[in-house]
């Protein structure tokens, strides 16, 4: 499993400023009963969540994660059907890449979200994620482009803090 540790080298070796935080008690998820805002005392717009979406296809399960300030409210049914559109104009026929078409997307499991991620899946962190999940960034998240954005880790002790350009470009988020 990856974590903190993990994702502070990723940083160092790609320049990008950040700081990892100790959190005085633990996160359970972004959203979760004791929330990352809560553990941090930030107000939940400088707070990221991660939703974990699932779409199974004919060829693939397709896992996508939504990143939103937390105080982002979402509909999955609607978000389903937007994450389908996004991913499905992001897939590049040119690197080989195909796409088969979905209605939508749900809820992703917690084991298949800790299979395909390899990170805890209630502290799924945005970074170093496999290249075949897609990551899609609400533009609540790029309108903070120079806010420092705190996100999950992989553990729930600690909290990353980078600005919220930088989160979106490393984690390849449409």
């Amino acid at each position: 499993m990856r974590g903190p540790l993990d994702i502070h080298q990723y940083l160092l070796a790609h320049d990008v400023h950040h700081e990892i935080v100790r959190l005085t008690r633990g996160a359970v998820g972004a959203q979760g009963s004791i929330s990352l805002p809560q553990a941090l005392g930030l107000p939940q717009r400088r707070c990221v969540a991660v939703h974990p979406f699932h779409a199974p296809t004919r060829s693939v399960d397709r896992l996508a994660l939504l990143l939103a300030p937390c105080d982002a409210v979402i509909d999955d049914a609607i978000m389903g059907r937007r994450l389908a559109k996004a991913v499905a104009m992001s897939v590049s026929p040119s690197r080989g890449e195909s796409h088969d078409e979905c209605a939508g997307y749900v809820r992703a499991g917690a084991e298949l979200v800790s299979h395909r991620t390899d990170y805890l899946a209630g502290h799924v962190a945005p970074l170093l994620l496999p290249p075949d999940v897609d990551v899609v960034a609400l533009q609540s998240l790029a309108d903070l482009a120079t806010t420092v954005v705190y996100t999950p880790t992989g553990d729930a002790g600690t909290a990353l803090g980078l600005r919220a350009l930088d989160l979106i470009v490393l984690a390849r988020a449409i």
